[in-house]
């Protein structure tokens, strides 16, 4: 895909969802980045007309009341104008930059992938060897891109209590349809039916085992199985009964267990030895699947 530029004299602005530094007419809220996904929101300040691009492949959903927002793309000089309501999404290639006007300020969830988490998956899910291209689509309703938002901003609430993991495997399956339903050429992901060979199973349990204490990846993991992300999470519930990022919580838990028995290390030290970002989260997940907290648990030895 070439680089398509705006037109000369117009302002363009990139949006990194990833970025810490503050963004011109946009302010970012909350932010969970995942390494290849990142979910956001925000609030986007009256815009009198730029080009908008970004590093990242975005869907994003409006959740503030009905404005208008009159956009066109690169590749056209037609000027589209939408009334843009409450759980209407917008899906972009940040490649193609695309202009569009709007005098509201409204707010909005985002999941953004990195180009490259995108490729892979066009690759090994489409079995594809060219590159991906998608149409920009502004103010769509697609059930979708509801079901999976509602999950990450879930995700985000909880301030990314599913991990990396959990993180990746939303962005995997967003991706898949995206490709899919958004795609310049459209073509059905490839049909996968059961679970995993019991070799490549066994290789990436005990990749998880090795490497409980580390920031698992969903790409790292799906490498090791030879298959897609999206593929080798469908894959791997099929053969286990539960999702990859399940799994690795369960160990997680079980592990911290041993180590809360032991009392030689303190709570906090518990949580980053069995690979929990923080004792809040270790104290979260452990509530959740054992309906104690850590304190409590090791108090109960007593």
């Amino acid at each position: 895909m070439g680089s398509i530029r705006p037109p000369n004299g117009e302002g363009e602005l990139t949006i990194d969802f990833k970025s810490t530094q503050a963004i011109r007419t946009l302010a970012l809220k909350d932010q969970l980045d995942f390494g290849a996904v990142v979910l956001v929101r925000g609030t986007s300040q009256p815009i009198e007309g730029f080009w908008v691009r970004s590093p990242q492949v975005t869907v994003a959903i409006h959740e503030s009341e009905t404005f208008r927002m009159d956009w066109r793309s690169a590749e056209s000089d037609r000027l589209h104008s939408n009334e843009i309501a409450r759980g209407h999404a917008h899906v972009g290639d940040g490649r193609l930059p695309f202009w569009f006007r709007s005098r509201a300020s409204p707010s909005f969830f985002a999941i953004a992938m990195d180009v490259e988490f995108v490729k892979h998956i066009w690759e090994m899910e489409f079995d594809r060897g060219d590159n991906f291209e998608l149409r920009t689509a502004i103010c769509v309703h697609d059930l979708v891109i509801d079901r999976i938002g509602l999950l990450g901003r879930e995700e985000l609430s909880e301030g990314g209590i599913g991990g990396r993991l959990y993180g990746e495997s939303l962005g995997a399956a967003l991706a898949v349809h995206i490709l899919r339903h958004y795609g310049t050429s459209p073509r059905a992901p490839a049909i996968h039916k059961g679970g995993l060979a019991s070799r490549p199973l066994k290789r990436v349990i005990e990749y998880i085992n090795e490497h409980l204490q580390d920031e698992l990846s969903l790409v790292e993991l799906s490498r090791i199985a030879k298959l897609s992300p999206h593929h080798f999470a469908t894959g791997f519930k099929a053969s286990t009964g539960i999702s990859p990022h399940s799994y690795v919580i369960e160990r997680r838990i079980s592990r911290a267990r041993d180590l809360l028995l032991r009392k030689e290390k303190s709570i906090s030290e518990i949580a980053l030895a069995v690979g929990f970002s923080s004792q809040s989260h270790l104290t979260a997940n452990f509530r959740r699947t054992t309906g104690v907290t850590p304190r409590k648990f090791r108090d109960s030895l007593d």
